[in-house]
C-alpha cells in the first residue's frame, strides 16, 4: 500500500458538504461529511494503510470474489494472484490496490483516473471516478473502458463504509446469492426473513455478508439519533447490492455493484449475473448519487 509519508489528499467542499479523496490509496474516499457530521466512516491512519480503513473505494474491473482467481474467457485461461490473503481468491480487481491520478479538479468536483497495463489480468483498461459535491449530497460517476485488443469481462461498483451508530437500512432487495459452502455463492433464492431488507431494519440486528439483486434503485440509510437520512440512488447498470454488517464493528456497508460474485465462472446467464462483455474501446458507466436529508 501507499507510503504514509507520501499519501496525498484532495479536499472538495460546498457550503454544507466536505469530501476528502485519497488518490494514492486506491482512489479511495477519506471522508464525507454533511454539516460536519460523518456520512461515511472517516479514514483512520494506521501503520499499514489500506483502502479497507477508508470511507470507501472503487471496484474495477470486477467486484466480489473470483474463485481461486481462475476463469476462462473466449478460449483464454486467466489466473489472477490472490489479493486478500489468506483467502485463495482474487477480489475486487486491481484498481483498489493502485495509485490513481487526478485528471482534473475544482472546488466541488474532481476526476480520478487509473490506467491498467496488462499483467495477470490480460486486458488493458482505464477506470475513472467523477466526484461532484452538491449542497445536499454527492454524485459519483464510474466508468470502465476496455483498452485491450479483444473483448473483456467487465463490472464495476463502489464499496462505501457507513458509520454504524444507531443506523437502520431499507434496501429493495429481490433475491440473494447463496452458497452451500465457502465464500462463492452460486444460486439465487428468495431472502429469508433475517435477510429481507425491503422494510426498515436496524443494522445491529443484522448479520449479513451477501450480494442481492434489487427490484428498485433507491436505498435508504437513517441515523435517528442524528436526525439524518441518506438516499442512495444507483443507475440500473448497478443491479446488485452487497450488504455487509459485521458484528462488533463500528461500520457497515451498502455497496452498489453491477454483477454477482464470481460471475465469470457462473453457469447462469449474464442477464441474471449482470456480467458485461466490453469490446475494445467500449465503456461501461454508472452513476451513484447520495442525497442527505434531515429527518
Amino acid at each position: 500500500m501507499a507510503d504514509s509519508t507520501a499519501l496525498s489528499r484532495l479536499i472538495l467542499e460546498t457550503k454544507a458538504m466536505k469530501l476528502t479523496l485519497l488518490p494514492d490509496l486506491g482512489g479511495s474516499v477519506g471522508g464525507l461529511t454533511y454539516m460536519a457530521q460523518d456520512i461515511l466512516r472517516p479514514f483512520a491512519r494506521t501503520a499499514d494503510e489500506s483502502p479497507l480503513q477508508t470511507a470507501g473505494f472503487p471496484l474495477f474491473p470486477f467486484s466480489g470474489r473470483i474463485s481461486e482467481g481462475r476463469f476462462a474467457w473466449n478460449d483464454r485461461d486467466v489466473s489472477l494472484a490472490p489479493n486478500f490473503l489468506p483467502e485463495p481468491h482474487a477480489i475486487h480487481g486491481q484498481a483498489w490496490h493502485a495509485a490513481w491520478q487526478v485528471a482534473e479538479h475544482g472546488s466541488n468536483h474532481a476526476r480520478l483516473v487509473f490506467d491498467y497495463r496488462p499483467e495477470d489480468w490480460p486486458w488493458a483498461y482505464r477506470a475513472e471516478q467523477d466526484f461532484r459535491l452538491r449542497d445536499d449530497g454527492l454524485d459519483l460517476m464510474l466508468r470502465l473502458t476496455n483498452h485491450g485488443d479483444d473483448s473483456m469481462p467487465a463490472g464495476l461498483g463502489w464499496h462505501p463504509y457507513f458509520p454504524r451508530l444507531d443506523a437502520r437500512v431499507k434496501v429493495p432487495v429481490d433475491r440473494v446469492w447463496m452458497s452451500d459452502e465457502g465464500m462463492i455463492p452460486d444460486r439465487l433464492v428468495m431472502p429469508a426473513a433475517g435477510a429481507d431488507l425491503s422494510d426498515w431494519r436496524i443494522v445491529d440486528e443484522l448479520d449479513l455478508d451477501n450480494a442481492f439483486t434489487v427490484s428498485d434503485q433507491i436505498s435508504c440509510i437513517e441515523w435517528p439519533g442524528r436526525n439524518l437520512r441518506v438516499e442512495m440512488v444507483s443507475d440500473a447498470e448497478l443491479g446488485h447490492m452487497v450488504i455487509y454488517t459485521p458484528k462488533q464493528q463500528e461500520f457497515f456497508c451498502v455497496e452498489p455493484v453491477s454483477h454477482a460474485p464470481d460471475s465469470v465462472n457462473s453457469q447462469h446467464p449474464a442477464e441474471l449475473t449482470g456480467l458485461h462483455s466490453l469490446e475494445p474501446g467500449e465503456t461501461l458507466s454508472a452513476q451513484i448519487s447520495l442525497t442527505i436529508r434531515e429527518i
